[in-house]
């Protein structure tokens, strides 16, 4: 049996779950583990007791090593979970009673905070040394700083109510099995075969970024040389947002009377509003040419699916940057410019997806994305995760 203690430090400080699983294969040492670590306090007194003789006192720590060390195999850490599952659901249930009602009617904003910091907000605040007066100081708090902070607080409330309700469809599911305790980068294992696969839930919006470079091309990559499975064509003449800011540039120069703004900081969405408002027909007959090349561009198929799940991996950002195996749930407008974030109010639809999903999954379904990470020096290397996803779109 592999030493608990190097694979305990070896996952907690890992960035790569799915290579640690991986090195870790042989025997179903890793799956038996990271059971036995997704398992909360109460939990491993139960299984130390019963496959142990082993005493049941010590931190979470020390019972975890207890458990590992005991003779429980993965097949009765399962039914031992599943005893739980009931027992999960109904607190969840009881938690989230009524809060799908309060989503149907909530008003969707953006998240208004970078990367999350509102310390940012406070920070600029205090020191903006410009202030002075009373006067003054209250009047920025009142108008500038709480209204950020308060667009924060609905949209994380939004964000996360959203999430639990979504999470209880898979907590539902006989394919999926819980963690009993916070475990980094998994949030549930999936039966799938002869094995049990750790998997992170994300929930994302498809990114500007992905239709501008679907727009250009994402091609299979067949040079054995390379480890990603997909290329961007490097043709920025067929970008979408290029295109449109084209179009709208050389609309502004033609109709000078018509006092359009400049593009500046105007994303598509506006830059295409504002064409359509003009009641040009040229203008309103690009913009639906637009739409329907970007309709085309949103994925429907596995196939097309595991273009943006690669493009998840391979260009996710640095700083929170992880190697693990991860169940996408993504939103998307077919006919619009903008984000799918206000969609994920739409819990019961998204849930008929999940589990559309996940009844007739088999291991043939789980995509094996490789790519070449280079955003950042200490990170460079080729990676290789198991993802899977469904798409919700209106």
């Amino acid at each position: 049996m592999a030493d608990f203690m190097k694979l305990y430090t070896e996952y907690e400080q890992t960035n790569n779950v799915f290579k640690f699983c991986e090195d870790h294969s042989i025997d179903r040492v890793a799956e038996r583990f990271l059971l036995i670590r997704s398992l909360d306090k109460s939990n491993l007194q139960d299984i130390i007791k019963t496959y142990s003789k082993e005493n049941i006192d010590g931190n979470i720590k020390a019972l975890t090593e207890k458990a590992y060390n005991s003779s429980v195999t993965i097949e009765q850490l399962v039914y031992y979970i599943e005893t739980k599952r009931p027992e999960l659901i109904q607190q969840r249930e009881n938690e989230l009673e009524g809060l799908s009602d309060i989503l149907a009617i909530f008003p969707v904003l953006n998240c208004g905070v970078r990367n999350d910091k509102v310390d940012d907000i406070v920070k600029s605040f205090v020191r903006n040394k410009s202030l002075k007066s009373m006067d003054k100081l209250i009047e920025e708090l009142d108008k500038n700083v709480l209204p950020r902070i308060r667009q924060y607080s609905l949209w994380s409330y939004y964000n996360q109510t959203s999430n639990d309700i979504i999470e209880l469809f898979f907590l539902k599911h006989p394919k999926v099995i819980p963690t009993l305790r916070k475990i980094h980068d998994i949030d549930f294992f999936i039966k799938v075969g002869n094995s049990i696969i750790p998997f992170d839930l994300k929930f994302t919006h498809i990114s500007d970024s992905y239709f501008d470079l679907a727009s250009q091309g994402i091609i299979r990559d067949t040079d054995a040389s390379h480890h990603d499975d997909f290329y961007i064509k490097d043709d920025s003449s067929t970008n979408e947002f290029k295109l449109i800011k084209a179009f709208y540039s050389t609309f502004k120069r033609t109709h000078k009377d018509g006092g359009l703004p400049n593009i500046g900081k105007l994303e598509k969405n506006e830059l295409c509003d504002i064409l359509i408002r003009s009641k040009d027909t040229e203008a309103i007959s690009f913009v639906e040419q637009m739409k329907l090349k970007h309709a085309s561009l949103v994925p429907s198929s596995p196939d097309e699916l595991f273009h943006l799940e690669w493009w998840n991996y391979k260009y996710q950002g640095e700083r929170l940057f992880c190697n693990n195996n991860r169940l996408f749930v993504f939103l998307a407008y077919t006919d619009k410019f903008i984000d799918g974030r206000a969609l994920k109010g739409k819990t019961a639809a998204i849930g008929e997806k999940i589990n559309n999903l996940l009844n007739n999954l088999t291991e043939d379904d789980i995509h094996l994305v490789k790519y070449h990470y280079d955003k950042e020096a200490s990170l460079v290397g080729d990676y290789a995760a198991f993802a899977l996803s469904t798409i919700y779109t209106e």
